[in-house]
């Protein structure tokens, strides 16, 4: 077992959690993983985006309630929100297929930016303690000559997936100067995923 294991499920053990995209890839296996640590694990999900699906082998579908709706509808998401009362809110939702972007460049950007947005503002009025991590993506950073990013690399995209990912940051970050470094309620950062693959992984 690993010597941090018995940490972690001691913090997330019987905390309210939120996974926004759980039925996702990365959503439904760290929903897998929080339900294991004895969390109370509930899910946002536009829909399950594979078929097979990690969510339905995992048997998460019968075992943790799912919300279905769509992350840049403001309403609806702010309502679930404070439906739920998360003490902890995990952001995964997205369009996370570079080539989709070319297909579906405003829904990519609606999703990407907008969800991420309509997010900022609900925790804005938010009135209980919250941590909250938005997953955004290395593809944040504007291509240059180096074989890796450092944190403090410029932003940008080529793609619209890529910007869409640099705009969620430059958000996050506008979002915590003006507001919530005042707000000692909500607890906020961003995390910068890389590539994941493994079981359960049928996207294109």
């Amino acid at each position: 077992m690993h010597p941090g294991s018995k940490y972690f499920k001691n913090f997330f053990q019987n905390k309210k959690i939120l996974i926004t995209g759980n039925t996702g890839f990365k959503g439904s296996w760290m929903s897998f993983v929080l339900k294991e640590m004895n969390a109370k694990v509930f899910g946002f999900s536009k829909d399950i985006p594979t078929t097979p699906s990690n969510f339905k082998c995992l048997n998460l579908d019968k075992h943790m309630k799912t919300y279905y709706g769509d992350v840049s509808d403001f309403n609806y998401f702010n309502r679930i929100i404070n439906k739920v009362k998360p003490d902890i809110i995990f952001h995964l939702a997205a369009q996370s297929i570079v080539f989709k972007s070319y297909e579906e460049p405003f829904q990519t950007v609606r999703t990407n930016s907008l969800g991420v947005v309509n997010l900022l503002e609900i925790l804005k009025k938010y009135k209980k303690k919250m941590y909250c991590v938005i997953i955004t993506s290395d593809k944040c950073y504007l291509p240059n000559k180096k074989t890796f990013f450092a944190e403090d690399d410029k932003l940008g995209g080529e793609d619209l997936y890529s910007a869409s990912k640099a705009a969620a940051e430059i958000f996050i970050k506008a979002y915590n100067e003006s507001f919530f470094k005042f707000n000692k309620n909500i607890n906020l950062c961003s995390a910068r995923a890389g590539n994941v693959i493994g079981g359960g992984d049928w996207s294109k």
